[in-house]
């Protein structure tokens, strides 16, 4: 028997040579498995690399955002990716990428995170089905839903923090993820929090920027002598401005005019609020007047405070409102709000927004003590414009009348001693005229 060829001298082909070429292709076949694994890992790992530098450059949040459910879709092979940021227990904001948004009109409302959501939401861990609808929390999916099977699910932290989690579903090319896109979906989110940490930094320091730019404008108006509408509705259009709010309104207190509290300003999206009166228990402006201290109202919708507001306008969103206090007691209350759906205060919002507030009520009890010693020095100025008429311009008229008449009394001439008398009529009619000016430049005492 020889192996040469892999045949015997007979032709009968040797056992032992098939054998061994079937353990090479064998070999081969994996050896270009490996290969080929290899391959996908290192395109795994360049994607992630560019995802990550891609987030990392990103300064606006909601880029950043949008950046991390892209990439996450692209670098697991998902169909459809999402992610929710978590406030205080609950889903507030849903980004989604994969369904037209035909579907997404048919479909409605978005996740109120309940379900397998919920469940996230409630243990921050990291998941993986094979099918949804084995999972014990899954309830469901709405009409119109495009069906979903395979799911990934991973928490996005942001320090010590659960800012939201990564939702991928529908892996293509495979009957569900594999505990490589697992790691590839937990490497990401480790990314994207310190990406959003960065942003998030960054959208501080410009809200805080805007925010000092408004403090600013509101001092070099207020201090141009603008009478107090025109003061209130400059503070209002600031803090529309610092916050990129929808509308502004300002509540004043109770006063001789007005037995409660009333809108004296509304414009923009509060403008049905301008003029109109508010009930003293139980509103929102109440309970800042009497507390002293700001409130946000992250669901005008779900807060009794604001039911009333939500009838006058009822695509009112988030909203904030804080007390303009002075040195001498409360000017108001300045209230700003989003339109439902768009974007929500944060405390870090509420914080700026009353700052702010307690800045403005210092300038406008400087603007309202300057404006008085502006009044106090114009009567000063009239009191001695009187006086020095009272002294000097009557008596030198009342000198030049008696000079007129005794000329006349030794002229013989008819027609000059009428030119003088006439002369000294004229005089006379003057110090009428003079002493009638005085006499309403001079300041009075008030009656009751």
């Amino acid at each position: 028997m020889t192996k040469t060829g892999g045949r015997g001298r007979d032709g009968v082909e040797v056992p032992f040579v098939a054998d061994a070429r079937l353990e090479l292709d064998e070999l081969l076949e994996q050896l270009v498995e490996r290969i080929r694994d290899v391959q996908n890992t290192q395109g795994r790992l360049r994607g992630l690399l560019r995802a990550n530098l891609d987030i990392a450059q990103g300064v606006d949040l909601e880029q950043v955002l949008r950046q991390i459910v892209s990439a996450s879709r692209q670098l697991v092979d998902a169909r459809y990716a999402a992610l929710g940021v978590v406030q205080d227990g609950h889903l507030a904001r849903f980004l989604h990428e994969g369904m037209d948004p035909a579907t997404v009109g048919r479909i409605g409302g978005l996740p109120e995170g309940k379900g397998l959501l919920g469940a996230l939401v409630d243990d921050p861990q990291p998941i993986r089905l094979a099918e949804i609808a084995e999972h014990p929390a899954s309830a469901g999916f709405p009409e119109d839903h495009p069906p979903m099977h395979s799911f990934l699910g991973v928490p996005i932290r942001v320090r010590d923090r659960v800012f939201g989690h990564l939702y991928l579903a529908e892996k293509q090319g495979a009957a569900e993820f594999s505990r490589d896109d697992e790691e590839v979906a937990k490497a990401l989110a480790g990314a994207a929090g310190v990406a959003i940490e960065n942003a998030t930094l960054f959208d501080e320091a410009r809200r805080r920027r805007d925010w000092q730019e408004a403090m600013t404008a509101v001092t070099t108006d207020l201090l141009r002598g603008a009478g107090r509408d025109q003061s209130v509705r400059c503070l209002a259009d600031c803090a529309l401005q610092a916050s990129g709010a929808d509308g502004a309104a300002f509540t004043a207190p109770p006063g001789d005019s007005a037995p409660g509290p009333r809108v004296t300003l509304g414009f923009g999206l509060l403008e049905p609020w301008h003029g109109r009166s508010v009930s003293p228990i139980g509103t929102l402006a109440e309970s800042v007047l009497d507390s002293g201290e700001p409130a946000l109202v992250p669901d005008p919708a779900g807060d009794p405070r604001t039911a009333a507001a939500v009838g006058a306008v009822p695509e009112l969103g988030s909203m904030m409102a804080a007390p303009v206090a002075g040195n001498h007691g409360l000017h108001g209350v300045l209230t700003i709000a989003h339109r439902r759906g768009s974007d929500r205060f944060e405390g870090a919002d509420l914080e700026q927004f009353a700052a702010f507030a307690v800045h403005a009520g210092l300038v406008l009890d400087v603007a309202a003590l300057r404006r008085e010693n502006e009044q106090i020095q114009a009567l000063e100025d009239r009191q001695r414009i009187a006086t020095e008429l009272q002294d000097t311009l009557i008596r030198d008229l009342f000198a030049l009348g008696l000079s007129l008449q005794g000329v006349a009394a030794r002229n013989t001439n008819p027609d000059t001693r009428a030119g003088l008398a006439a002369g000294v009529d004229d005089l006379d009619r003057i110090i009428r005229a003079v002493r009638t000016a005085v006499f309403a430049m001079e300041p009075r005492p008030d009656r009751d």
